[in-house]
């Protein structure tokens, strides 16, 4: 475990340092997206491998232009299978998922050893982005997931793609799972009061979800 501990800080110096286009995310620029992105606009991309993922408050400052880093956080289990989401690493410092890779729409991690079968499920409004690590057999993953290039011509973000789930990049949040310790703070499409009970609503603010190229 403290082997895989020791994979985050390294990747999280690595993407404060990177270049937020890189080679191999131009390279994947020029293969023609799916229809889940349509209407995104200029510089969209549905295939970026060796990425990671970095949460960036939209309404109140950073403490850097990455944003906080985001790793695969728990979200239960039954027998052959767990349930992954995103929460932040100060809530959850673990990091068996050094990497995700986009791959025509869908949104797949990659394990820090081995080989691990998982697939990204679909998402709901006032729900977590989620994903099924199974030993069974593995349902098809879903594609709903995009990049989009920053091209804000008043040079107001960051130079780092933002994700976007069902053609949309700016209506996810930080949620607390609740008020007790150890709580993990989650992504959240779409948060909402009326929700499944497994996030606080009041605790939620607004962040665009950052792709940090590796490579």
């Amino acid at each position: 475990m403290l082997a895989l501990l020791a994979l985050l800080p390294l990747a999280c110096v690595s993407a404060v340092s990177a270049s937020p286009v890189s080679r191999s995310l131009l390279h994947a620029r020029q293969h023609q997206p799916g229809p889940w992105c349509d209407g995104l606009g200029a510089g969209v991309f549905d295939i970026a491998p060796n990425v990671t993922l970095a949460a960036l408050n939209s309404t109140l400052p950073n403490a850097n232009s990455t944003g906080a880093p985001l790793v695969m956080g728990q979200a239960g289990a039954v027998d052959g299978a767990s349930f992954k989401i995103l929460s932040t690493w100060a809530s959850f410092p673990f990091n068996d998922f050094p990497t995700m890779s986009l791959n025509n729409g869908s949104l797949i991690p990659n394990a820090a050893i081995g080989v691990v079968s998982a697939a990204d499920n679909n998402v709901t409004e006032a729900s977590a982005p989620s994903w099924i690590l199974t030993t069974f057999d593995l349902p098809a993953s879903v594609q709903i997931y995009c990049g989009v290039a920053d091209t804000d011509p008043a040079g107001g973000g960051t130079g780092f793609p933002l994700l976007a789930v069902h053609g949309d990049t700016d209506h996810f949040s930080l949620c607390s799972a609740g008020d007790f310790t150890n709580a993990q703070t989650n992504i959240i499409w779409r948060a909402s009061a009326v929700n499944d009970g497994s996030y606080n609503f009041t605790s939620c603010y607004p962040v665009h979800i950052q792709i940090i190229e590796m490579d």
